[in-house]
């Protein structure tokens, strides 16, 4: 298999000439296999390992990958339809692969793309540009969209900002948006200072990676870059009004997003009547209305008090960030060691979204990592796109 993924890798780089460039863009002229074995190859030489005895989970877990609908899917269906996904800043196509899975169990074509910077190490970040993330959003659209009828653009965080952007500038191309934790705002009101911390540090804090799927710190100018993406974007919108179709799931308690600027943001700008919110919130109660829907997240008897920003995509049968997976989001405690160990280690503990309250129930209570609503969830998004697809 490795020597099938080299000799394709070579063809591709003396074909392309784009390794220095940007690895991560897709050309036209290139399958998808092709330009997925370059980038394992680029993967395999710079990608700092968790567990170097573990090299081939851990790259394959931060590949761009591709998910073909199920052999019980119609065959007019299994080229008429695709969603683009794309992860977060700091993450990896790993962090969207089950909602990856589970739209293409629904008969659609999907494909999740690696973003600059990502799947390697956390310093690769320090040098990476937002332009750099829109190249390979415009790069992997036309390439994709080349094959199909209809493309539904889909982010999570960092990544909705960008497919965001893409469909504002490109209604006429793009099938409806799914929005997953999007960043239209970081969660804090010093946002702004970012570009000016930046210019005295790289790192606001930095702590070696124990998560292969994932880097533990994020140096301040990819911050900035997130900072401004999210500034550009949510002007863009808010300033340009459009019924493109939107669907969009959040957490009330994101401590990574502000959430309140999305559904304000949705509100005045994404006016199409069939557009759809799923507000998750731990003190809010269920309620329902033409375009929004909230759902209580006070789940004690789950031992979980509200929806962390990547629990909202999380599948609970996972077996690396579920319910009984083999990592445990611990980013509170990373201060204290000797907690951050307990955290990682504690069976029957508390998860949420940072709180006095949950901190209350578990001093090492954990960042929840899944959402026990996920079929359900992905159940929604399969409905929004039916009811905005072309037959």
């Amino acid at each position: 298999m490795f020597i099938r993924y080299f000799v394709l890798g070579v063809v591709s780089l003396l074909a392309t000439h784009i390794w220095a460039a940007n690895p991560y863009v897709i050309e036209m002229n290139e399958s998808f296999e092709t330009y997925q074995a370059r980038v394992k190859l680029y993967l395999l030489a710079n990608k700092e390992w968790v567990n170097p005895d573990n090299k081939e989970v851990e790259v394959e877990a931060v590949l761009p990958k591709e998910w073909r609908p199920g052999t019980d899917c119609d065959t007019e269906e299994k080229v008429k339809r695709g969603v683009l996904l794309l992860h977060g800043l700091s993450d990896s196509p790993y962090s969207v692969r089950d909602t990856a899975k589970a739209l293409a169990a629904q008969c659609l074509y999907v494909r999740v793309m690696l973003l600059p910077g990502h799947g390697t190490k956390q310093e690769d970040l320090l040098t990476v540009s937002r332009d750099d993330w829109r190249e390979t959003v415009k790069a992997s659209f036309a390439h994709f969209s080349a094959k199909l009828d209809q493309v539904f653009v889909a982010g999570f965080s960092t990544g909705g900002a960008l497919v965001t952007e893409f469909a504002w500038h490109n209604p006429d191309k793009v099938s409806g948006v799914i929005l997953l934790s999007p960043l239209f705002k970081i969660n804090t009101s010093i946002d702004w200072l970012s570009p000016v911390v930046s210019l005295f540090t790289d790192w606001l804090d930095r702590y070696k990676t124990d998560d292969y799927a994932k880097y533990a710190s994020i140096p301040t100018p990819a911050i900035v870059e997130a900072y401004r993406i999210a500034k550009e974007v949510r002007g863009l919108v808010h300033d340009n009004p459009k019924d493109i179709p939107v669907f969009i799931a959040l957490s009330e308690e994101d401590a990574t997003v502000d959430s309140s600027v999305t559904l304000t943001l949705f509100d005045e700008a994404m006016i199409g009547n069939t557009n759809q919110v799923l507000l998750y919130s731990r003190t809010q109660a269920e309620a329902q209305s033409d375009r929004k829907a909230v759902v209580n997240t006070y789940w004690p008897d789950q031992k979980i008090i509200g929806l962390s920003h990547m629990g909202v995509i999380g599948n609970p049968n996972n077996t690396y960030y579920g319910e009984k997976g083999s990592y445990r989001i611990c980013d509170w405690h990373r201060s204290d060691d000797a907690q951050y160990k307990k955290c990682q280690r504690a069976e029957n503990n508390w998860y949420g979204e940072k709180s006095d309250e949950l901190l209350t129930k578990s001093d090492i209570a954990g960042r929840v990592s899944w959402n026990p609503l996920f079929d359900d969830l992905m159940k929604d998004i399969g409905s929004f796109i039916s009811a905005h697809s072309a037959y």
